[in-house]
Parts: structure tokens; sequence; C-alpha cells
């Protein structure tokens, strides 16, 4: 499991006991380098001794990193891949920056999506809220909605 935004996130989830470690990392983005992508598929690819290695996205919130860098992990994913072994990729995400061309990416490189629901809408907007303190469920209902549109 990579968490390439570490702690960071564009919710603020009430019971959430992640957000608050960005303070351990004091002066950082929290932001996976290009370097460390790089290393960390290399060897994480190489440690695997199956026929499909999967890699499996998840946060504060992965969708923050933006497409590129989901592009070039991609690509070097492809580039580090054995030829008799498949590459996977799901992603765990709170569905709230998903859009049209996220979508189309995912169904394209066949992502496994996980969306975060706290279940009946009053029950995830009492909890599931924004920075500002605003309720989150057709934010993440349109996302979700989305990704069904695109046969996620």
């Amino acid at each position: 499991m990579a968490k390439p935004r570490g702690p960071i996130c564009n919710l603020d989830c009430k019971y959430c006991f992640y957000l608050p470690k960005d303070k351990l990392y004091s002066g950082s983005s929290c932001r996976m380098s290009d370097e460390v992508l790089e290393a960390y598929t290399r060897q994480y690819i190489a440690s695997q001794c199956v026929p499909e290695v999967v890699f499996a996205w998840q946060g504060g919130e992965p969708t923050l990193m933006g497409l590129d860098f989901f592009r070039r992990a991609l690509e070097i994913q492809e580039r580090y891949r054995p030829p008799d072994v498949a590459v996977s990729n799901t992603l765990q995400t709170n569905g709230v920056l998903l859009d049209d061309e996220w979508c189309d990416f995912l169904r394209r490189h066949k992502f496994l999506v996980g969306i975060s629901i706290d279940g009946p809408q009053g029950l995830h907007d009492a909890f599931r809220v924004d920075r500002a303190g605003r309720p989150t469920f057709d934010i993440v209902m349109r996302g979700l909605g989305l990704l069904h549109k695109h046969g996620v």
C-alpha cells in the first residue's frame, strides 16, 4: 500500500486519526517525489514472487497527487514489470476530485476503485465534512456516478 500524499486530505472527517500526522513531517509537502516513486516501484516489483503485482494507492487522499503522477506511476510500473508478470492498481478515494478525465483514466487502466462513504446521507454528512465543515455526501455521490458512467 502506498500513501503518496501521506496524511494530506481535502476532507476533515471528524473521526480521522490520520490528518494530524502531518505535524510529524514539519516542513514536508508530504508529496511522493518522482525519485521515491521510481525507487518504490522498482523495489516493490522486484520483491514480489507472484504472477500479478498489485499497487494499492491510499491516503490521506491519493487523487491530490493529480493525474500526471499516476500516469508516471504506470509508465514506471511498465518499465520495471517483468515480461511474465501482470501489474494492477487499486485506488481508495473519497471521490471528491473525480471528474470525467480521472474516470476515463481509471477505466482505461483498469483500476479497482473504492469510494469512502460512511453510510446514508445523514450519517455520512455528520462525519465526512470538507475543510470548511460542509457536508460531502452529494459531491461523493457525484464522483460515484461518474465512475459508473465511465464503467469503472
